[in-house]
This record gives structure tokens, sequence and C-alpha cells, in this order.
């Protein structure tokens, strides 16, 4: 038969001070002339006695000296109060982070993406949600990571915005990259708009591109509720692009990217940038804007184009062709600028396949 051992937790301690002080009255023995016997101050028998001190190995010995109580009675009275007290702390945050972990409705995707054990238990939960985000409380994460940026107008959770950033930050640690170098960038931009004409496994290569100018590029699944397209950021030393995969049309992909790396090149590097649906322009970001439209498609080329007759998706296609870049980059910039319906280009936008 198994036996059945019920241990017990009290929900409240007992400083070993309370039972020095019945020590001393049973034996009739003052303050001062425990100070008289042991040389410790009776200040902090005082403080020992009203749970300001702790009895200390040293403290404990004294004491079996002068009391003929063994010292380690008194030390198991301290360790066990230190214990207890611990586990009061402990189960309090517990609780506190439990309650924090459900607001979290981001948990399933961190789940299938991965990132996160499955678990029914909310403990486990709240803890799986700690190391992932590796920080000591909860009500930290928002702090850390979503607050940092400018803040998105309209309905976002920003739980799912810390989560989605910190996936960012995750992938972008398992890439080795070099310093930040702005001629480098500027040297491998005309191989990356090569890229823009494949419709999958381009991801790798843009990587690989990009590391050898000091970039890391992350690439995360989009989260509910968060309406990010990318972001900037410097994770210690190391630039960071990290990009949403949602949909991943090629115009907005692509002029995303070229956006971040916009802020990479004119920005300073302590600043951090998100980019998100419905977003207010400030000078930074149409800043961003310009560089990404003139790096995409040469300013001079284009006003050419826009000015040899009615824009179309055939002489889109031509000219897309010329310049050698992916035909929905131009028709996505057509529809903006209002010189297309979104709904005519609808069928000529590609969709791109990324596996990093």
């Amino acid at each position: 038969m198994v036996e059945t051992k019920l241990i017990y937790n009290p929900d409240f301690a007992v400083h070993p001070g309370e039972t020095l002080r019945e020590e001393l009255e049973t034996a009739n023995i003052s303050q001062i002339e425990l100070m008289q016997r042991t040389g410790i101050s009776e200040k902090h028998i005082s403080q020992i006695i009203n749970g300001e001190a702790s009895i200390t190995p040293e403290t404990a010995i004294k004491l079996e000296r002068s009391l003929g109580v063994v010292a380690e009675f008194w030390a198991n009275l301290q360790k066990n109060y230190d214990v207890t007290v611990a586990r009061i702390a402990s189960e309090s945050r517990l609780a506190k982070e439990i309650d924090e972990a459900k607001k979290f409705s981001c948990y399933a995707e961190l789940v299938d993406l991965g990132c996160i054990k499955a678990t029914k238990s909310w403990k486990d939960k709240a803890e799986n949600l700690l190391n992932f985000f590796g920080v000591d409380s909860l009500t930290y994460v928002p702090t850390v990571e979503a607050i940092a940026f400018r803040q998105v107008r309209g309905k976002f959770d920003e739980r799912s915005l810390a989560a989605w950033l910190r996936c960012g930050e995750v992938e972008a640690s398992k890439l080795d990259v070099g310093s930040f170098n702005k001629t480098q960038v500027r040297e491998i931009i005309p191989e990356i708009k090569k890229l823009t004409l494949l419709p999958d496994g381009f991801g790798k290569k843009l990587q690989e591109l990009c590391a050898t100018a000091g970039i890391a590029v992350a690439f995360s699944p989009y989260f509910r509720k968060t309406r990010v397209n990318g972001s900037t950021r410097w994770i210690g030393d190391k630039a960071v692009i990290q990009l949403n995969t949602k949909g991943a049309y090629s115009d907005i992909f692509w002029f995303t990217f070229f956006h971040e790396l916009g802020h990479m090149m004119l920005h300073g590097v302590k600043e951090r940038f998100l980019e998100y649906d419905g977003r207010s322009k400030d000078d930074k970001e149409r800043e961003a804007d310009e560089f990404a439209a003139k790096n995409l498609i040469p300013e001079s080329e284009y006003e050419v184009y826009i000015h040899s007759g009615q824009p179309s998706r055939i002489t889109a296609g031509r000219f897309a062709k010329s310049i050698g870049i992916d035909v929905s980059i131009v028709l996505g910039r057509l529809a903006h600028e209002g010189r297309a319906q979104w709904r005519q280009i609808a069928h000529d936008r590609s969709r791109l396949l990324i596996q990093p």
C-alpha cells in the first residue's frame, strides 16, 4: 500500500524572533542580560525579536551557549521562516502572473508556431509566457516591447503585438550578421530588387544578402489584432528588420521591406519604427516611403512611363520588365496613387511564398 504524505503549507510565517521572545520570558532573561552573555548588541537583539533581523548561524551558536537551546533549532526556525515567506510570496506572485497570462489571447498562436508548449494549466501557461518573453513578470511585457514603438491607432492588442515582436527578436538572434554598413547596403540594393521577380525561394537569399550589410531580416507570421506589416529596430548592436508574412502580396511586402530599409539608412540607430495599417505619417515615415518608392522604381523612369500614355496592366508589365522588378510593385504604386483601381489589378498582384 502506498503511503500518502500530507504536506502542510501555512499561509502565514512566524518569525523566529517570536520564539526567542518566549524563551527569554521563560528563562527570565532580559534583552540587556542576553546582550551581556552573547556580545550581540541590544539593538540587534530587539530587531530579531521584532522580526526585523534574521538569526544567522553565528547568532544561533551564541544563543545555544547562552540559552542552552541547540543552534540547529534556531537555524531551522530561521530556515522554515524564510521558506514560508518565499512560498507565500511565490504563490502570491504566481496568482498575479496567472491573471496576467489570461490577458494573452495570442497564446494559441504561439503554440501553433511552436514558440510555447500547449497546456491547459494556467500556472504552466504563465511560466511558459515568462520564459518566452524573458521577463520577471508579465506586467513588464507591453513596456519592454510594444510601448517602445509609436502608438498604433485603432483597435489592436498590445500583448499580441509584443508577442509578434518577440518572435522577430528570437528569429534575429539566430542570424549571424556583421556590423551595419550603409555603403554595403547601397551595393546590394540592385541584387535585392532582382529577388522581387522570384515568387518563392527568395527569403533565404534576402537574409543572406542583408547579412553582408549587417542587417538581420526576420520573418514572422501575422498575429491577429496586431495590424502590423513590419518593424525596424536595433537589438543590442544588431540592426533588425522584421516583416509580416500575412498574405504576402508582392507589392506590399517589398514596399514594406524597402520602407524599413529606409529607416535604417536615414534615421538614428537608437530609433525604432513600427509599420501598421492606418498609421499616421510623420516626417520620418514620409522619408522612408520616399526611399522605398525611389529605390524600387527610379523616379525619372517612372515619370516618363506615366506621361507616355494611359497606364494599363499591359504597359505596367512592359515597364516593370524594363526596370527589372515584379509587375505587382508597379501596379501597387499606380493603385496607391489613384492611377488604377485596386479591384482592376487584383488578378495581377502576385502572392509570395516566404521560406527563409
